[in-house]
């Protein structure tokens, strides 16, 4: 059996165990189904439900969590199957929140100001990790031969804990004297520094549990859900085995590629999952409403192409049985998978442009300890840039740090609260030696303007609706942009209260040292995520123009087309996803077909000549154009998701 670090696709399964009338686990389980599902899909793991945030476990447990009522022991049978097909078996279980736990044992819940215990979320200070969590996991690992769990509800479920026994523990390790008044709101004396030390001690739980797990069972792998991610972007500080996290339902294919990019700086094993179904939908709130096959392989492209490995959640019956009429639809979605992984799975990006996504200012900003307040921000710049043809990562101050020069563009979205000394120093001693520095959003600007030589308007009109023009023909709409004064800067975009008064700069290009900054004082990631108009991606490009030169560029293309260059066992690959589709439209919830990117233009830079271009999966060489260290090649079409490799000469 594969283990993880090798898996490209698995399928995942979880129903929340908890107890109704009548509810027999595995009354409808049959072996033949599993069997089915192992030599139709074949996929390197399946991931089934053990323990959902209700905190019921759904095999018969040793421990005292288990269902009420089972037909046989429907893991053992799991197990059995999937050892005979090879196929390896992971537990969904869900770690931090619990409410049967909280429930039963309220002295080990968090506990609010008010001093009320929750009701679903576990102390990661308290006794919860050796009272079920570790022993649950050794039983799975032990007993059940089980090669690793996914641990759910944990960062993004963990929060600020008033606990006495915390409190104490604060202040003995800070040696800061709260004098019995907690910190409970911004601005309150040590409220940052009391959010950090209980971030400090999810962090201490995760390292705890794993290694206690480890210790006995070194091969049983473990994961806790979105650690190490967007959600929680910092450096790995745990023996946690891979990283994971399932992105939304709804705008899937734009978290994904945002999603995907974020953890892949982690250079760590890492996977995605994508939700089969849309949930609370459109006016209508309709809640399940199955994707196609289609959506679910675009979505797979978007994670695949940036080296990840995919897996698909298809929810299980109330008795933990298989939806089999849902997974038989998964077949394509494995075969597109498995055609395109030699040329993608476990590949590293190539560096051009990167967006920051600093751990600093989301700290500061999230209500929780972690969490995705603020994403929109980055999503919808990740999405602007990939519709705008150009090839982008994502870094956190961690990955960033002294890594600067690597790429030849950096962008910094909107910030909310700004970036530590250190950083904006280094951004900015980026630029002066010879980097392009992209800032958006108002605050950002501003936050930067303290040291270079610009002036933002502060017009109040600014919050109102403007409009953007690029030579004064191409036009867009805006809210809360403002003019930007720059000595000796070249204006790319005008904006103004009305098309003919688009006369004031909006976006600008500077020379700052040896490089170059951009400015748009307009938060362009959350609008265009929220409102896409096509001359954001006119403005990005022609930004991009000013800055740097990226290895690939798409010279021409009907429709939107993702590009980037991942490098595999020492070969390049030039990645193209079509981008077509009604992604975040609240009025389509399924779609059957995404209109195809035709006539493909790309230009990709190379050390030598290549011996040859070859389209992948298909394995058609391709002809092309060598001139000035660039290949310009063709391709008449991408469905969803193509790959160009580049053989070496």
């Amino acid at each position: 059996m594969k283990r993880r670090s090798e898996s490209a696709f698995g399928l995942h399964f979880d129903f929340h165990a908890s107890p109704a009338p009548g509810l027999v686990v595995g009354a409808t389980l049959r072996e033949e189904d599993i069997r089915e599902i192992c030599r139709l899909i074949r996929p390197d793991f399946i991931q089934i439900d053990c323990k959902g945030h209700p905190g019921w476990v759904s095999y018969p447990t040793a421990l005292e969590n288990a269902m009420p009522e089972f037909a046989f022991d429907t893991l053992a049978l799991w197990r059995k199957v999937t050892k005979e097909e090879g196929v390896a078996l992971y537990l969904h279980y869900s770690g931090v929140i619990d409410h049967r736990f909280c429930a039963h044992h309220p002295e080990e819940a968090v506990v609010d100001a008010a001093s009320n215990p929750s009701g679903s979320v576990a102390r990661t200070a308290g006794h919860y990790a050796d009272m079920l969590l570790i022993p649950q996991l050794k039983e799975l690992a032990g007993k059940y031969g089980a090669d690793g769990v996914w641990v759910d509800g944990e960062c993004w479920g963990t929060c600020v804990d008033y606990h006495p026994d915390t409190v104490a523990a604060f202040e003995k390790e800070t040696g800061i004297d709260l004098a019995g008044k907690l910190p409970t709101a911004p601005g309150d004396p040590y409220f940052e520094d009391y959010r950090e030390f209980c971030r400090e001690l999810f962090r201490r739980y995760v390292r705890y549990y794993v290694d206690a797990v480890h210790a006995d069972f070194p091969d049983f792998q473990i994961a806790s859900n979105w650690a190490y991610t967007d959600h929680m972007p910092e450096p790995v500080s745990s023996n946690v085995d891979f990283l994971s996290g399932d992105f939304n339902p709804g705008n899937s294919f734009n978290v994904a590629r945002y999603a995907g990019r974020a953890i892949a700086q982690q250079r760590c094993t890492w996977d995605l999952m994508a939700w089969n179904f849309r949930s609370s939908f459109g006016p209508l709130r309709l809640s399940g409403v199955p994707k196609h096959p289609v959506q679910i392989m675009q979505e797979a492209a978007a994670v695949l192409s940036v080296g990840g490995g995919f897996q698909n959640y298809i929810t299980q019956y109330k008795d933990g049985s298989p939806r089999m009429e849902q997974i038989r639809r998964m077949k394509p979605v494995a075969d597109f998978v498995r055609a395109r992984e030699p040329y993608c799975f476990r590949g590293k990006s190539e560096h051009n442009a990167v967006i920051l996504l600093s751990t600093h200012d989301r700290a500061l900003e999230h209500g929780n300890l972690w969490g995705r307040t603020g994403y929109e921000r980055t999503v919808g710049l990740t999405s602007l840039f990939c519709d705008a043809g150009q090839p982008v990562e994502i870094a956190c101050e961690h990955t960033l740090r002294g890594n600067c020069s690597d790429y030849g563009l950096i962008a910094v979205p909107e910030l909310k609260y700004g970036l530590d000394d250190a950083m904006k120093a280094e951004l900015l001693s980026y630029a002066e030696n010879g980097g392009s520095l992209l800032l958006t959003g108002p605050f950002t600007c501003r936050f930067f303007a303290d040291v270079l030589p610009v002036k933002i308007d502060s017009d109040e009109r600014a919050e109102q609706q403007r409009w953007l023009t690029i030579d004064h023909e191409f036009t867009c709409i805006l809210k809360d942009a403002h003019a930007i004064s720059v000595p000796g800067a070249e204006t790319v975009g005008w904006i103004g209260d009305a098309e003919r008064d688009a006369d004031l700069p909006g976006a600008v290009v500077f020379p700052w040292g040896k490089g170059k900054i951009a400015m748009i004082a307009a938060d362009i990631g959350t609008q265009y995520g929220a409102c896409a108009q096509y001359i954001f991606r006119d403005l990005i490009r022609a930004l991009a123009r000013r800055l740097y030169s990226p290895s690939v560029k798409i010279l021409g293309a009907i429709g939107m087309l993702e590009v980037g260059i991942l490098v595999k066992d020492g070969k390049r690959f030039v990645q193209l996803v079509n981008a077509n589709g009604n992604h975040a439209s609240q009025q389509i919830a399924t779609e059957d077909f995404i209109p195809p990117v035709l006539d493909i233009t790309l230009s990709v830079a190379a050390e030598k000549k290549p011996a040859a271009l070859i389209l992948r999966p298909e394995g058609k060489e391709l002809d092309f154009d060598w001139k000035d260290g660039r290949a310009v090649v063709r391709i008449p079409r991408t469905d969803l998701y193509d790959i160009v490799e580049i053989a070496e000469g």
